[in-house]
């Protein structure tokens, strides 16, 4: 894109020197138009060549001092002085080596051959100084540009540890999050267990004596007891959170990821609220939904989640993230449908609007039944 507008800036200045040559001067039309064709035939190399970048500009330079420089006695071209200077400026902004000050020198002598019929004295003393401002700027600018360029440098490379830090911390969370219930499980599963089984061949051993009825019910007990102390083990060896725990889990895992910003509030009563199972789970791949919506269109990859419970009657969440320009017509792909139906399965609504250049995904649930 850059290149484009630097091609058609070349082409306006181009065009107005040929002008004013032919106008003015009587310029041999077809010679200006060869040296146009050979200027705009290095300058294409000027994109794609890295390395020969300011020997291509050498060469640049050497095409407008011989087309609109010679002879020396020609009066002074005003869109070659724009020429110039567009010159200057893509040399001192893209080339980092020591050859931009010669660069520099060589630009100032064809500027010299340029105003050589109009120089005297006073014009002399006023082309020193431009010339000194004109290597301060440079200098200037290559050591400042340098100096960000570092500091840009060390930036993402200090953004690049956060973000390891970040995700290594939620990776240890997770496996001493693990590790804590698989030992919990273990202990249940050696301690309790050891002990309803025992008791169950106990129990047995006294109904096959006794022949006692109300055996019978202790052994059943016993057994039920062994069942749900297994299944609270394996619960305890799932990796699985739910309600506010998984949502946060979430962010923190997208942030760490897939370089998402998002600001997470909690506001009136959020973390008052008793959601059932469902409800945590619904109000989950909703959020989950509209974050990948997000990575998937949004350019700037920002979002901003809110939790919210007013009067312990609604519970409302909501996904704001800025876009590139306002939407007329929202159109709700799969993941938006899917998203409306498991509220409405549990008698919530969802609400996506556009407003001042931000998507809005808002989801809103009834409490009652669960708060009173």
């Amino acid at each position: 894109m850059v290149f484009w507008m630097w091609l058609l800036l070349w082409l306006c200045a181009w065009c107005g020197a040929i002008w004013y040559d032919v106008g003015y001067h009587s310029g041999n039309l077809t010679y200006l138009f060869m040296g146009a064709a050979v200027f705009f035939s290095i300058f294409f190399f000027t994109s794609i060549a890295a390395r020969l970048y300011p020997w291509l500009w050498y060469g640049l330079i050497v095409v407008i001092t011989i087309t609109f420089c010679l002879p020396l006695e020609k009066d002074i071209n005003p869109f070659v002085i724009i020429m110039y200077g567009f010159a200057l400026v893509a040399i001192v902004h893209q080339i980092r080596s020591k050859s931009v000050y010669i660069l520099v020198s060589t630009l100032l002598v064809s500027f010299l051959l340029l105003v050589y019929s109009s120089m005297n004295p006073t014009f002399l003393f006023l082309m020193i100084v431009v010339a000194v401002s004109v290597y301060a700027a440079a200098y200037f600018y290559q050591n400042n540009h340098e100096r960000i360029e570092d500091l840009e440098v060390r930036y993402q490379a200090l953004l690049q540890t956060y973000r390891n830090m970040k995700r290594d911390s939620v990776t240890r969370d997770q496996h001493a999050r693990q590790e804590e219930r698989v030992s919990i499980g273990r202990e249940i599963h050696d301690r309790v267990g050891h002990t309803l089984t025992n008791l169950l061949m106990k129990i047995e051993i006294l109904r096959l004596r006794d022949n006692q009825a109300p055996l019978d019910e202790l052994k059943e007990l016993a057994q039920e007891s062994l069942a749900e102390t297994r299944k609270a083990v394996r619960a305890l060896r799932e990796d699985h959170t739910t309600g506010m725990a998984a949502i946060i889990h979430l962010i923190r895992k997208l942030e760490a990821e897939q370089y998402v910003s998002i600001t997470f509030s909690m506001r009136q009563n959020a973390l008052s609220v008793v959601l059932t199972p469902e409800q945590a789970s619904v109000i989950y791949r909703a959020i989950q939904e509209a974050l990948t919506n997000v990575m998937r269109h949004s350019n700037g990859r920002e979002a901003e989640i809110v939790l919210e419970a007013p009067g312990l009657t609604y519970f409302r969440f909501e996904v704001t993230n800025p876009i590139d320009h306002d939407i007329e017509e929202v159109k709700e792909g799969f993941g938006l449908q899917s998203m409306r139906e498991r509220l409405a399965q549990i008698g919530g609504q969802l609400e996506i609007r556009v407003y001042q250049q931000q998507f809005i995904v808002r989801g809103t649930l009834q409490l009652k039944e669960e708060t009173e």
